[in-house]
């Protein structure tokens, strides 16, 4: 028996759901899952990667089940009939250009990718070297209307597990203003959208964040978003292969 490709990535997917998993449990009675992605790759094993095959499944799952995957800046208004998520994706790995964007185009699902600035068109070394969206990349996927570009900073990623708490206010003001300016010229866009760093920030670094024009901070806690809940701190569930496909749906069905 003939399959398709498509329905063999999301068999895949199903099947890949072997290892057991804590679901994604709602922590509050109306909220919105806001989902964090890294890389899309079968070459590595880590928190910070997603097979091919098991993100498809992800996607397959919410777009049959009647979700939508709203853009982050509407995640503050009622989801309507309480079938929404937020896909965001950190760093920038070029993965998203061959794996997710084509799911996304053909779903009509919005995400947002947060940027590292100074790696745009580079490598990002974790576990091996990883290749990197390029900004005539990111130009075509804004021109698309369902990406928004985020900034995960300029260079404060390298200050590995503490982001911006490891640079004065000073510093950190300076990088984001960077990142901007280089946003701005590369795309012709800004941006109001900011991931911290390895989720290290602190009230000090809210207030600067927001005297540079950022509005929507994406943290790395894990919970889901509340209705009510505050725009400054957004908190998100952090998406691996540990998250087979009955451990995804129980999550964002609860």
């Amino acid at each position: 028996m003939k399959i398709s490709r498509r329905e063999f990535i999301r068999l895949s997917g199903v099947l890949a759901g072997s290892i057991c998993a804590p679901a994604l449990a709602r922590e509050t009675s109306i909220g919105i899952p806001v989902l964090l992605y890294h890389d899309i790759s079968d070459g590595f094993r880590d928190s910070h990667t997603i097979s091919p095959s098991l993100f498809a499944a992800h996607m397959e799952w919410l777009h049959n089940n009647g979700f939508r995957a709203i853009s982050l800046r509407d995640i503050a208004r009622s989801p309507g009939n309480g079938k929404a998520v937020v896909i965001t994706f950190d760093d920038g790995y070029a993965s998203y250009m061959e794996y997710a964007f084509p799911l996304f185009r053909e779903y009509g699902f919005h995400s947002t990718i947060n940027v590292i600035g100074s790696l745009a068109g580079t490598f990002l070394w974790d576990g091996g070297n990883r290749p990197m969206l390029a900004w005539d990349e990111y130009r075509h996927l804004l021109q698309s209307g369902r990406v928004d570009i985020g900034c995960h900073t300029y260079r404060l990623h390298a200050y590995a597990t503490k982001g911006a708490l490891g640079v004065s206010g000073e510093t950190l003001r300076q990088d984001l203003g960077t990142f901007r300016e280089v946003l701005r010229r590369e795309t012709g866009r800004s941006t109001d959208i900011l991931a911290w760093p390895y989720g290290m920030y602190d009230a000090k670094r809210i207030t600067i964040a927001r005297e540079e024009g950022f509005r929507y901070l994406l943290t790395s806690r894990e919970a889901s978003f509340a209705i009510s809940g505050d725009i400054a701190e957004i908190p998100r569930r952090n998406i691996d292969n540990l998250y087979d496909i009955t451990s995804f749906r129980a999550g964002v069905e609860a």
